[in-house]
C-alpha cells in the first residue's frame, strides 16, 4: 500500500490505513504554559522513551519469527505507555527495513504528523499497527486481520494496542486461531518496576525535559513529592509520574516562593493539570478570542471526552442532547471549543477534538461530576445525568454512543462516583442499550464491581438468558458481578456456585482459558463440601469441554 487508504465494507468506511506518523509537531513555550497538559502528549515525545529493553526485545522476537501472519495484543491500564512502546518499536522496525503502517478505525482521532516511515511495498514485510483496539467492533477487527493476510510472499505482522484483554480479546483469538492467524499478548508492566528505572529517575528525567519545554530554569532542582517515591504507591503509571512531576515544574515556574501543598494523589494533579486548562479558557474570553464563558466550554470539554471527534451535524446533536448550551448556540460553542482545542486533521471537518491523555479527559468527567471529593476542583451540578442524556437521546444508537460507553467505563473503573450515579443508571433503565452495544463498548462493565450491592441486585434481576449473540457480553457482566460476590460472600457453596455461573458464560462466549479457570476454582471449592454428586459431573465435564477446546486452538496455533 502507498499513500492513505481508506477500507470499507460498504459504507461508511470501516477503517483508514496510513504510513506510521513519526513527525513530532513541537509546541513554542507560549503553547506549553498556556495548556501545560499538552507535554504529556505521547505524540510529543517531550520525554526521551527510556526503559522497556525485555517488552522490545520480545516484540522483535514476535516480528522477526517465521510465521507468514501473526497478531500480538500489547495491553496494559492506562497510562502504562502502551502507545510510546508501539511508536518506539515502529520506528526501530523502519530501521530494520519493514514497511510500517497504522490502522485506525473511523471512529478514532486522525493521525498527526506529516513525515513518516516507509510504505513502499519494497521492505522485509508489513508491521500493521492499530491502537484502541478494544473499541474496534469484532467484525472490523477481523477484516483487518484478512486484509493484512492478503501480502504477496511477504510476511504480516499486525500489533494490537489495547487497555484490557480478556472478554474481548479471548474470543477473537479463538476465531483467528481456527482460521490459521497466530496469536500472542503481552502485557506492560509499570515502567517505574523496570530493572533500569525507578519513579525517582523517571520523575528527574520529566522534570528536566519540562522544565526546558516551559523555560523553567528555576523548576529543575524541584524534589519530587514523598508520595511519588513512596511503596506501595499510587505512582506506578509512568503517566501518572509524569504528571506529578509536570505539575511541579510549572507550579514552581508560577509560584516560585510557595511550597506544592494538596498534591498527593494522582487525582490532586490531575485537578492542578485541568485547573490550568480551566485558566487558559478563562484568558481566551477575557481576551475576546471566544465568546463563549469557561464553564459552556468546560461543558464541550465534557461532551468531547464521550464523544470523542465527530462530524459536524454529529457535534451540534451532541450539544444539544447533553444539554451543554441553550438551543441556537451549538454554532458558536463549537467554534470556541475549537480554539483551545482545535481538529488534529485540519481537512477533516470534524468537531469536538477531546482533551488528550485519554487518563486526563476521564478525570475531567469525574472532577466534572459530583460526588468525587476532591478539594482543589469544583464540580458542574450539570454534569449529573449529562452521559445517561447523550447515550439515551432520542434517535437509538448513535455514532458516539460506543466511544461514550467506552470512556465512561474507563473513568469509571477508577472514579466510583462515576461508576454509581453515571453507569449504573444506564443498566438499571436501558439494559436494551448496553446489551445491544458490541463487545468493545462493553469492556467496562467490571466495574459494576464498585456498585452498592443494593444496585447490583437490581441489575441482576432484570438481567434476560442469553441469547446466542449475546454470550460474549452476558459472560464480560457476569464478571463484573461475580467479582463483587467473591469479595462480599462467606459460604464457601456460594463461592463455588459462583464460579461455575462464570465458568459456563465464559464457555459459552467462547472464552476458554477464562472458563477452565473458572470451573477449576469452582472444583476446588466444592471438594471438601458435600455437595450432589451431579454438581461434581456439571463441574468436571464444563472443565473437561473447556481443555478440550484450549487444546484444539493450541493445535491450530502449532499447524499455522
Amino acid at each position: 500500500m502507498t499513500g492513505d487508504v481508506s477500507v470499507t465494507g460498504g459504507e461508511p468506511p470501516l477503517y483508514r490505513v496510513d504510513a506510521f506518523p513519526s513527525a513530532r509537531p513541537q509546541l513554542t513555550v507560549e503553547e506549553a504554559r498556556a495548556q501545560p497538559a499538552r507535554l504529556l502528549l505521547a505524540r510529543q515525545g517531550v520525554v526521551s522513551f527510556t526503559g522497556r529493553a525485555a517488552e522490545l526485545a520480545r516484540l522483535a522476537e514476535w516480528r522477526d519469527s517465521e510465521k507468514r501472519v501473526s497478531v500480538l495484543l500489547l495491553h496494559g491500564p492506562g497510562g502504562q505507555g502502551k502507545t510510546r512502546l508501539a511508536a518506539r518499536f515502529a520506528a526501530l522496525s523502519c530501521d530494520a527495513g519493514w514497511d510500517v503502517l497504522q490502522a485506525r478505525h473511523a471512529s478514532d482521532p486522525a493521525p498527526v504528523g506529516s513525515a513518516a516511515c516507509r510504505a513502499d511495498t519494497a521492505g522485509r514485510g508489513v508491521l500493521m499497527v492499530a491502537d484502541y483496539a478494544e473499541r474496534w467492533p469484532v467484525t472490523d477487527l477481523l477484516e483487518l486481520m484478512q486484509d493484512a493476510a492478503r501480502q504477496k510472499g511477504r510476511p504480516a505482522r499486525v500489533l494490537l494496542v489495547a487497555r484490557p484483554a480478556g472478554m474481548w480479546w479471548q474470543p477473537l483469538a479463538n476465531r483467528l486461531d481456527r482460521t490459521g492467524l497466530a496469536t500472542q499478548q503481552l502485557r506492560l508492566r509499570a515502567l517505574a518496576d523496570d530493572p533500569i528505572t525507578n519513579a525517582g529517575d523517571l520523575f528527574a528525567a520529566a522534570r528536566e525535559q519540562f522544565a526546558a519545554a516551559l523555560e523553567a530554569p528555576g523548576a529543575r532542582g524541584v524534589a519530587p513529592p514523598s508520595v511519588v517515591l513512596s511503596s506501595p504507591s499510587d505512582f506506578r503509571s509512568v503517566l501518572a509520574i509524569h504528571m506529578a512531576a509536570l505539575a511541579a515544574v510549572d507550579h514552581v515556574r508560577r509560584y516560585p516562593e510557595k511550597a506544592l501543598t494538596n498534591l498527593d494523589t494522582p487525582a490532586q494533579f490531575s485537578a492542578y493539570l485541568l485547573n490550568r486548562e480551566r485558566d487558559h479558557w478563562q484568558t481566551l474570553h477575557a481576551n475576546g478570542r471566544i465568546t463563549t464563558p469557561p464553564d459552556a466550554v468546560g461543558r464541550a470539554v465534557y461532551t468531547a471526552a464521550l464523544t470523542g471527534a465527530v462530524t459536524y451535524q454529529d457535534g451540534r446533536a451532541a450539544l444539544t442532547a447533553i444539554d451543554a448550551c441553550p438551543d441556537g448556540y451549538t454554532a458558536p460553542l463549537l467554534t470556541d471549543h475549537a480554539v483551545p482545542y482545535p481538529s488534529s486533521d485540519p481537512h477533516a471537518g470534524t468537531v469536538l477534538e477531546p482533551l488528550y491523555p485519554d487518563v486526563l479527559a476521564e478525570d475531567f468527567i469525574a472532577l466534572t461530576t459530583p460526588g468525587h471529593g476532591v478539594e482543589d476542583y469544583t464540580p458542574d451540578p450539570w454534569a449529573t445525568g449529562a452521559a445517561s442524556g447523550l447515550l439515551t437521546r432520542k434517535g437509538g444508537w448513535s455514532g458516539w454512543t460506543r466511544h461514550a460507553l467506552y470512556t465512561l467505563a474507563a473513568a469509571s473503573a477508577r472514579w466510583p462516583h462515576v461508576a454509581e450515579h453515571e453507569l449504573a443508571p444506564l443498566y438499571l433503565t436501558r439494559l436494551d442499550l448496553m446489551l445491544a452495544s458490541d463487545d468493545a463498548a462493553l469492556l467496562g462493565v467490571t466495574v459494576l464491581a464498585f456498585l452498592p450491592d443494593g444496585v447490583l441486585e437490581r441489575v441482576r434481576e432484570q438481567f434476560p438468558h442469553p441469547q446466542h449473540t449475546d454470550y460474549a457480553r452476558i459472560a464480560a457482566v457476569s464478571a463484573g458481578f461475580t467479582s463483587k460476590l467473591l469479595v462480599d460472600a462467606e459460604d464457601p457453596y456460594v463461592r463455588a456456585m459462583a464460579h461455575l455461573h462464570l465458568a459456563a458464560r465464559h464457555w459459552l462466549a467462547g472464552c476458554h482459558d477464562h472458563a477452565l479457570a473458572a470451573a477449576e476454582q469452582a472444583l476446588d471449592a466444592l471438594r471438601p463440601l458435600a455437595v450432589d454428586d451431579r454438581v461434581m459431573y456439571i463441574v468436571s465435564v464444563l472443565k473437561e469441554r473447556a481443555l478440550e477446546a484450549r487444546g484444539r486452538a493450541d493445535e491450530a496455533a502449532g499447524t499455522s
